[in-house]
């Protein structure tokens, strides 16, 4: 998939606005290699990995591995989202 994006030709953003169908913008290939397609690779390794220890028999090292990881990444989520709302509450 992101070899297929990579291979799309890069158009200016006036291009862009004249509806021009023949590549995509810069930012258009940024968001869409690195948000959807990066998404995919990381979601990936993780599920080879947990795949990976299940088939080693390391069912408890596996199923911490998924708690921590998925517990672990909400709470960085709503600290993150906590101290944006701290920080942008004190600038008003």
């Amino acid at each position: 998939m992101l070899g297929s994006l990579a291979g799309i030709p890069t158009i200016t953003d006036a291009a862009a606005a004249a509806n021009d169908s023949r590549g995509i913008t810069a930012r258009q290939r940024l968001t869409c290699g690195v948000g959807f397609c990066g998404s995919f690779t990381t979601f990936s390794t993780f599920s080879v990995d947990i795949v990976a220890m299940l088939n080693k028999g390391e069912v408890a090292r596996a199923l911490s591995y998924a708690c921590v990881n998925n517990v672990g990444g909400v709470c960085a989520a709503f600290a993150g989202f906590s101290m944006a709302r701290k920080v942008l509450s004190k600038l008003k």
